[in-house]
Parts: C-alpha cells; structure tokens; sequence
C-alpha cells in the first residue's frame, strides 16, 4: 500500500514540476528584469535606428524582482489551489488506510530526510542570498525557518534508530528521533507564523554592515542544538519530556504533543490565506502549509506507530512540502538564465549593430572634416571677396566725396580766369575767387584726412559744433553750384543757438551732399527753383536740420531702398552719397531719412542729439 501511495505522490510531484515549468512561458510580472541589466548598455552610445528600436521592444521591460516581492497572477493562484485540491483528495483517500501495518523500511526514512535535508538546505541557501539584496527582516526570518528545518531533518536521522545504528547516533535515545520530529514540524510553521504577520509591515531593512546572516546561522545552529539536548537528556528524564513511543505503539501523550504542531501548520495556513493573492511567496508557503499540515496529520496524528501506511504517506506530502518554494525558486532561476542567454545574444547583434553605426560615424566625421576645410577654403575666398569689393565701395566713396571740392575748384578757377582775361582784370574778385579755392581745396584735404583714420584706426574727432554755423558755411561753399543752376537758397534756423557733439567736416560733407542732390533734382525741372534749411529743436534734446527742394521729388520704392549701397535714380551717380550720409549720421547718434513734399518736391531731414555740456 505505501509502495502505492508512494507512486502516486510521485506521479503528483512529477506533474506539479511540469505545471511549474509549463508556467515559463508567461513570465510573472516584474521577475523577468534581470536581462535589463545587460540591455542597459544599448542606449549608451548611437542613436536609435529602426533595427535598434526592434530589438530594444523585444527586451522585456520589467524592474528586476524576486519571488518574494512578484506579485501572483491568477493563473499561478489556481495553480496553487489546484494542488491543494490534490492534496485534498489524496489526504481523503490515504484517511482509511492510515492504520495498515506495512513492513519497516529503514531505506526510505533515509531518502525522506535526505530529500528533506536538501531541499530545505537549497531553499534556505537561496533564499538567504535574496536576503543579502532585499534585506527584509521577513526573508531573513524564513531562510532562518528553512535552515533549522534542514539542520533538524539532519540530526532526526542520525538520531533514527536502525538507521545508523540499533538505537541511533549522538546519544540518542528510545524516543530522541521522535521528539526531533516534534519539533522539526512545530518550528518551521512558527517562523512560517512570524513571516506571516509581519512580512507586508514597513519595519525598514537590515542595514548592510550588521553581519545578519551570519547571525541568523549562529541561532539556528544554537537552536538545533537545544533540540537535540532537549531530546536525548530530556527524554532520559520523563518528568521532563513524556514517552511518546510503547511496545503498542504512540501514547495519548504523542498525541496531545503532535496537536499542538497541527496547529500551529493550520494558523499558519490560515494566515497564509488571508495573503495568499499578495506576493507569489505567500501563495507557494500557503500550498507548503496544506501538505504540511497533510503530513503531521497521516504520519503522526491519524496512524497508529512507525511504518504504518499513515507514517509513509505523510511522509511523501512532507519531503513534497519542503520542495515546493524550492521547484518555483529553481523554475525562475532556469526562465531568468535562458532570457540572459536570449539577451546575451541580442547584445551581441547590437554590439555588430554599434560597429556599423560607428564606422558610419567615423566616415561621416572625415565627411565633416572635409566639408569644414571646404568651408573654411571658401569663407578665404569670400574674406578676399569682401575686402575687394569694400576697396571698390572706399574707392567709389572717396571719390564722391572729393568729386564736390574738387568740382567747385574747378568752377571757381574758371571764374577766376575770366576775371584775369577782362580788358580789365579785376584783381579784387580774382582773389576772392582764389580764397573760395583755397577753401575748396582744404576741404577736399579734409576729406581725404578722415579717410585716412578709417585705416589708422584713430580716435573719431568730437568737437561741439554748432549746427547754425555749420549749415552757414556750408551755403557759402554751395553759392557757386546754385548759381550755376540758378537756385535760391533760404535758410530758417532757430533762433537758440545749439551745439552737438561731432565731426565738422564730416556733418558739412552730409549737409553738402543733401544739398547738392536737391539742386541736381531741380536742375530739370521748370519754375522756381529754391533749396530751403531749416533747423528746429525737440524740448531741448534733439536739433533737426531738413533740406527741401522743390524738384521732381522722389520716385515710389519702398522704405529706405533710397539709402542702400550703390542704388541711384540719376545717371551719373554710383549711389553711395545716401549711404555714406546715413552712415555719418548714425555714427553721431542720430537719423537720416527723406521723403516727398506735400506739393512737389522732396525733403530730406537729420536728427542729431543736443551736447549736453555745451549748450
């Protein structure tokens, strides 16, 4: 009958493992993250592709977990009540054969605790090496249980008699083994009790430095060894520890001792079930405690002595009971190192990936190297443009400049020869003639000077100037152009008498050439031909000087075209007399602009700032 139930706990153990295995292919939600570790390095170097992207979505995406802290899924929490249910009924059918005598067999007490020892042992091990990240008082406190279940499973079958010896090893003892077995299955489900009440309360970790392992190990040890003193020297003394085993079979004593065990694996199970739905731990330690339970219960409480059918059937649910959290741990470890494996190779294709993309890289970097030197060939080129084409614009603008003096020079000195070539050369007009020359050709002398400190680099001059005076002057070098045009100039200044900070020579040369193209305008034009300066000021901050003509006024362009390098309306004009004017007036911290008179005509006028230390 126990070589039956035996083969049917078997065949139970062999489908729960392939159920387990079986649940692989759907990862539990967030155990799968270890091959994260790996993948991280794919998004350190190149920017995603569309193969990169690819490969990145079929890297799981999960945080890294642990049995301990994955939440159950519901396929996994009808997996443990199946099991459960098979108990169940296996539990039911066992009942009424619990008592059948069967014949001793030494051989298979040794593979129970041998299986027992070991599972155990692996589990704790595993579990303690969790600890060592998670550092949760409730993890250190099942691997603790896990190992004093192993270590106890140990020392029962040293202590089992006609194991190793008629009455056992290490000073056993006629009732040592069944004590040991008291409270091998007492003290597991206590610490199962303990991690049941406190595993979800926030108690904060172990810190790192306290050696808590190692601590632990040290109890457990202390506390097998108080077991295995408890049984052999107590147990020589049954005042202090009773019988539990007679020449009939246990004593009512072994059962009332063994019902305390009961239950203590029943609280446990039924805290257990009030968690069972909140980490994957839980629901594997609550299917522990139901085959737990099954076992004390057939090998211990329902049967009659050793070797019944009840003794080996309990037996089977118990080495069953101390290997499931071992199966699940063991499962998740084999699906954790086959997606490394699956990682590893992806990493792999994204290292050949990366080594594309890096020596597109580099042939892209040599590809900018030479753009840039191209870039830099041609900016030389354009530098060397530019300053030609600057040379042209200073060549053209002197020359307008100095076209204005040199201009009335030459009127002034053929006036001057016509005054000589009279019958009567009339000497007083000829030197009269001669000083405007004189003035003509300082002017131009001026001009050429400002120039020249364009190139030194020299301080700009800034002088007060007074504006009325200026515009004075100016009419006095302007005489013989508008007579030669038969203009008439007025002039309205203002009466307070203004000063602003600036060039003199380079304000007149403004004024000069404002002046000159109004009387070129009017040049072509039939009726009174008049140049009107004005001079007003703004409350004291401003003096603005406006030249009015009453010529063919100016053409419609847009804003400003009037003022831009090298455009003219005339035909003997290369267009920078405005921009230079503007240029000059700006410089001085004014403004230049023009526009056409309400009747005909234009009118182009100048602001520039009051000196405020020489007014």
């Amino acid at each position: 009958m126990w070589q039956l139930a035996a083969a049917v706990s078997f065949h139970l153990y062999v489908c729960m493992i392939i159920l387990i295995q079986r649940t692989d292919g759907n990862p539990t939600p967030g155990c799968s993250g270890l091959a994260d570790e790996i993948s991280l390095s794919h998004h350190l170097i190149t920017r995603p592709s569309a193969s990169t992207m690819s490969i990145s979505a079929s890297q799981p995406d999960d945080d890294i977990s642990f049995i301990s802290t994955a939440e159950v899924t519901s396929r996994e929490l009808r997996l443990c009540v199946a099991l459960i249910a098979i108990s169940v009924v296996v539990f039911v059918g066992c009942a009424p054969f619990v008592r059948i005598q069967l014949p001793p067999s030494v051989a298979f007490v040794s593979a129970y605790n041998s299986i027992s020892a070991l599972a155990a042992l692996a589990t704790a091990i595993i579990l303690f090496g969790q600890f060592a990240m998670l550092r949760s008082w409730a993890m250190l406190l099942l691997a603790s249980g896990y190992l004093f279940a192993s270590l106890l499973s140990v020392v029962q079958l040293l202590t089992f008699p006609g194991v190793f010896s008629a009455d056992g090893l290490l000073g056993a003892g006629p009732q040592t083994a069944l004590w040991l077995c008291i409270f091998w299955h007492g003290g597991f489900p206590l610490t199962v009790i303990i991690y049941a009440l406190f595993h979800d309360e926030r108690r904060g970790t172990i810190p790192a430095s306290y050696p808590a392992t190692a601590t632990a190990v040290v109890v457990v040890a202390v506390a097998v060894l108080a077991c295995w003193i408890a049984a052999t020297w107590g147990t020589e003394h049954e005042h202090f520890l009773p019988s539990l085993l007679n020449q009939a079979g246990f004593t009512p004593a072994q059962r009332i001792i063994n019902l305390t065990d009961i239950v203590l694996s029943f609280v446990a199970f039924a805290l257990l079930t009030r968690a069972v739905r909140k980490r994957l731990l839980n629901a594997w330690l609550f299917v522990v405690m139901g085959y737990w339970l099954c076992d004390i219960s057939l090998s211990s409480y329902l049967n009659l002595n050793r070797y019944d059918f009840g003794f080996y059937a309990g037996r089977v649910y118990g080495a069953l009971a101390t290997s499931f959290v071992l199966a699940v741990l063991l499962a998740e470890h084999s699906r954790l190192y086959r997606q490394l494996a699956l990682t590893a190779l992806h990493s792999r294709e994204r290292a050949v990936q990366l080594s594309n993309a890096n020596r597109t890289l580099q042939n892209e970097i040599v590809y900018r190297q030479h753009a840039e030197e191209e870039l830099r060939r041609v900016q030389a080129e354009l530098a060397r443009v530019s300053q030609v084409t600057a040379m042209g614009e200073l060549t053209c603008s002197l020359a307008d400049e100095v076209n204005h003096p040199i201009g009335a020079v030459m009127l002034n000195a053929e006036t001057c020869l016509r005054w000589l070539s009279g019958a009567i050369p009339d000497v007083e007009k000829a030197r009269n003639v001669i000083s405007a020359i004189m003035r003509d050709g300082l002017r131009a002398s001026e001009i050429v000077g400002r120039i020249r400190q364009l190139f030194e680099r020299t301080v700009p001059v800034r002088e007060p100037v007074n504006v009325n005076e200026l515009i004075r002057g100016m009419i006095v070098l302007l005489d013989a152009e508008a007579a030669r045009f038969s203009v008439l100039v007025r002039m309205e200044l203002m009466e307070t008498c203004f000063r602003v900070e600036g060039d003199p020579t380079r304000l007149r040369q403004v004024l000069m050439n404002l002046s000159i193209n109004g009387i070129e305008a009017m040049s072509a034009t039939e009726g009174p031909r008049e140049l009107t300066i004005t001079s007003t000021s703004t409350e004291d901050e401003y003096i603005i000087v406006c030249i009015s003509d009453t010529g063919v006024g100016l053409p419609p362009l847009p804003e400003n075209q009037i003022f831009k390098t090298f455009f003219t309306t005339k035909l003997n004009s290369i267009g920078l007399g405005l921009s230079i004017s503007r240029t000059i007036v700006e410089e001085h911290g004014g403004q230049l602009w023009g526009a056409n008179n309400s009747s005909h005509g234009a009118k182009f006028c100048m602001s520039l700032p009051i000196s405020k230390s020489a007014q």
